[in-house]
This record gives C-alpha cells, structure tokens and sequence, in this order.
C-alpha cells in the first residue's frame, strides 16, 4: 500500500513538472513578438516600432504604446493598393495592420514609411495631408490619392519625420 502511495505521488509530481515546463515553454513563445509589455506587435513589425518610438523621443514626443494600446500585425488586406492601415475604437485596441505581400517585398525604407505613416494615424492622432510643394508630398501622412510624389528618401528622410512629429 506504501509504495502504491509514493508512486501516486511521484506521478502526480510528474504530471504538475511537465504542465509547468509546458506552459513556461508555450509562454515564452508567445513573448517573442511583444515589443512593449501586453501588447502584440508582429515579430517582423517591431524593429520599425522601436524606430518610431526613437524617432518621436529624439524630436521630443514622449511615445506610449502601452498608453494608446496600439498593436501590429501582418495580415492579408484584401484590398487593393493598401499597404497598411490603422483601426481603432474607444473600447478596444488600436491596430496597425499591414499587408503581408507589400511587406514582403518592400525596401527597408518603404517599410518604415508605411509603419510611421500608420502610426502617425493610431498614435499621433493624424489625418492625411496632401500638402505639397512643386508636386512633392510635404507629408508622410499624404492620402495617396492627391497626385503629389512622396520623396521618402534617405536624404530627405529628416525633414518628412520633422514634420511628422
């Protein structure tokens, strides 16, 4: 009877480990695309993120993603011409979504562009701007339906995030 309990027991020790190891490891799957505490954002997402959020604190902007409980995901946007957008409501999260199939073939550059201009929407609270000067967007938050070129180069990369913040 005595070894029958401390078999019981040695399994049930069993049983409690490998349901600890298992959620421990199925936790720390889950953290490899947070960015910031209880918040997803996309694995491929958060180096731009953490961009933006340098970018903001060197021009001053003190930037929470916690506070606007902003999220990132890549998806497939079943329309088409859109590379990202921004949904949000007072009761939930708000999300930038981008499109996987622009992401995957976008440059750095590009990828960065669409990533501010849609958190320029969900966390700056902005709306398009077709400002323009000799035809060039004066704005990332350009609509891209106002026939100015957007010239988001390395060179002039500076000022379109000056304006921005």
């Amino acid at each position: 009877m005595r070894n029958f309990i401390n078999l019981k027991n040695s399994l049930l020790f069993l049983l409690s480990f490998s349901a600890s190891l298992l959620i421990m490891g199925c936790a720390k799957e889950n953290n490899e695309n947070l960015v910031v505490e209880a918040l997803f954002i996309d694995e491929a997402l958060a180096p731009y993120f953490e961009r933006f959020i340098a970018e903001g604190t060197s021009r001053g902007e003190e930037i929470d993603l916690v506070a606007k409980r902003i999220e990132g995901f890549l998806i497939d946007i079943e329309e088409e011409n859109v590379a990202g957008q921004c949904s949000y409501s007072p009761s939930s999260t708000r999300k930038v979504n981008i499109d996987r199939a622009y992401w995957n073939s976008a440059t750095d550059l590009e990828k960065e562009l669409v990533i501010f201009h849609e958190l320029g929407h969900c966390y700056l609270e902005r709306s398009h701007s077709d400002a323009q000067e000799n035809r060039n967007c004066t704005s990332i938050m350009h609509s891209g339906t106002s026939g100015c070129r957007l010239r988001y180069t390395a060179t002039s990369r500076e000022d379109y995030l000056d304006e921005l913040f």
